[in-house]
């Protein structure tokens, strides 16, 4: 498999959610969905966001106490499918006490979309896999562009997957959990879906 040349550059918070999960109610869970208006060049490596995130997180989130978290760079995002949807604070408050996006405020996605210059019919949640890869990458082979934009500056991308995060049985639970939790606030009648 072979990288794009961008890297998936994320808040600390989402990248916790996604790579270490967290604990909220006694049971452990991971994130597995982002919020976009545009498609990115998955897959991807992860890297994080130096910056504190500027959207309101939940009282989980506020939990995690990311600020020193890191992560070896040996993960990468895979897109699997995404669905197109209207910015309706009633999705985000059932999305962010539901389990699947429990770190965030419900404000934090709806103002997300809000305050993106998008158009509307670009408004979409993504579901993102992601997997460990038998390489790793160092600082040394990431240059940063800017706050929000990292590129892979080594020339050789190809990497070998590892495993992914998300066990099939719990990537499978958030998958459908997702479909039933959005059905009212899509505004398209299909999915998009794209295997690697």
């Amino acid at each position: 498999m072979i990288l794009d040349k961008r890297s998936f550059k994320i808040d600390k918070a989402n990248a916790m959610a996604m790579i270490s999960g967290y604990v909220n109610n006694n049971e452990k869970t991971h994130q597995a969905i982002w919020c976009d208006v545009i498609r990115k060049p998955f897959p991807m490596l992860i890297t994080l966001n130096r910056t504190t995130t500027k959207f309101p997180m939940s009282r989980v989130g506020n939990s995690l106490n990311t600020d020193n978290y890191s992560i070896p760079l040996k993960y990468i995002a895979i897109f699997d499918s995404e669905y197109s949807i209207r910015n309706d604070m009633k999705l985000w408050e059932k999305i962010c006490t539901n389990g699947l996006f429990d770190i965030w405020d419900p404000y934090a996605p709806y103002r997300r979309f809000a305050e993106s210059k998008a158009d509307e019919k670009q408004y979409r949640i993504q579901i993102i896999r992601v997997w460990e890869i038998e390489n790793q990458f160092y600082d040394s082979d990431i240059r940063h562009a800017s706050d929000r934009i990292d590129h892979i500056s080594k020339e050789n991308r190809t990497v070998s997957l590892k495993s992914p995060v998300i066990n099939d049985e719990e990537f499978k639970n958030i998958k459908m959990l997702l479909a039933e939790s959005i059905a009212p606030f899509r505004t398209q009648n299909f999915y998009f879906s794209r295997k690697y």
